[in-house]
Formats: structure tokens, sequence, C-alpha cells
């Protein structure tokens, strides 16, 4: 009851704040690079911690439907994908969300152009692709080449 109050009065006080994740589960660094290498098994993968807890995708876009941002505006060079990822991934890097299996991934697409992404695992153990810029949510193109990934 006590950690029900505190929810609330933190959701009133604090700019921003999104409820913590419901339905976690715990997943390890080793199921998590075994269910990277499924998807992409190229590029550098860095795994920082060895447990995370993970929850479903619809959590996830609740998380996305109240960050802002998707709201900020592109500016080539100064703030494009790689700026957009990582701050959403430091949106999510808080005490309530930051357990969860988020990266931002480098990809190179077929036209040898490389960008960045964001990129979740869910509690099914599916790997998910985030569009920081538009909030979309995806699977990986199989066409994608990862050059890198940080988690």
């Amino acid at each position: 009851m006590i950690d029900l109050c505190l929810e609330w009065l933190r959701s009133k006080i604090c700019d921003n704040y999104i409820n913590p994740p419901r339905y976690l589960e715990d997943i390890d660094s080793t199921e998590i690079i075994s269910i990277i290498d499924a998807e992409f098994l190229n590029g550098i993968k860095i795994i920082s911690d060895y447990k995370y807890k993970t929850t479903t995708v619809e959590e996830l876009i609740r998380f996305l439907d109240s960050d802002i941002t998707d709201k900020y505006n592109y500016v080539s060079e100064y703030f494009d994908c790689n700026n957009f990822s990582f701050s959403l991934m430091g949106r999510i890097s808080n005490p309530s969300w930051g357990c969860l299996p988020f990266g931002v991934l480098y990809i190179e697409r077929t036209n040898g152009s490389l960008h960045a992404l964001n990129c979740f695992i869910d509690k099914n153990r599916e790997l998910w692709v985030i569009e920081p810029q538009t909030d979309d949510v995806f699977k990986a193109s199989k066409s994608w080449k990862c050059v890198m990934l940080i988690m």
C-alpha cells in the first residue's frame, strides 16, 4: 500500500514520470546474446550487465507513447539519428525502466549508409527495433548488417 502511495505521489510531482513496466521476467546476458546473434551475426555487441528484466512490447509502447524523444526536431549532423537513439536510451535508463534489455543499434543498410536505432527484447524473447524519431516498433530487416549494438 505504501508503494502505491509513493508511486502516486511521484507521478504528481515528477515531470515526465512514466509508471514502471509490468510483467517483469528475468533474462540474462547469455540469452540476450543468443537472441541478438539469431538476428545479427556480425557487428560489435556490448552487453553492459549480466542480468536484466524484460516485459511485453505493449509495455514498451506505453513508455514510448508517454516519452517526448520523437517530438524533437531533426537537424542533420547536429541532432540526427544517433542523437535520437541515445536520447531515448537515456530516457529509458531510469530506476524504473533501466532494468530492461534496451539498447542502441547501428546498422548498415543495403546502400551502405549507416543508421542508428534502438532495440528491445521482450518477454517472448523477440528482438524489436524502435525508430526513435517516430516511435515505430518493428522487426529487424534481414537485409541489415549490424555494425554495433550497445545494451
